[in-house]
């Protein structure tokens, strides 16, 4: 029984990743480099570049439309989705010191 309850645990905190990392269409979308990568091949697609993100190398981005997931991924770029907080143009009080 705490063999099931386990692998129980297990799935439901996968999906609850994937729901919570997963790029929304329209959504902001923190674009990490996996390595050195090309872009050449890449589909043109409607994006706005917010700022620079939180880890070496990324891209905050706002993508119009459907985000290429699968393509980005085959050209080594990781796209996570990202929570509406890091998107506002507002600088935070910390900024401003």
């Amino acid at each position: 029984m705490k063999r099931a309850a386990w692998a129980q645990f297990c799935l439901a905190a996968i999906v609850l990743c994937g729901c919570v990392l997963l790029p929304r269409p329209g959504g902001a979308v923190l674009l990490v480099p996996l390595f050195t990568a090309s872009n050449d091949g890449l589909e043109p697609a409607h994006i706005a570049v917010l700022r620079a993100g939180w880890l070496p190398g990324s891209l905050l981005v706002r993508v119009e439309g459907e985000v290429p997931v699968l393509a980005w991924l085959r050209h080594g770029i990781l796209p996570l989705g990202a929570p509406a907080v890091l998107c506002s143009s507002r600088k935070r009080s910390s900024d401003h010191e």
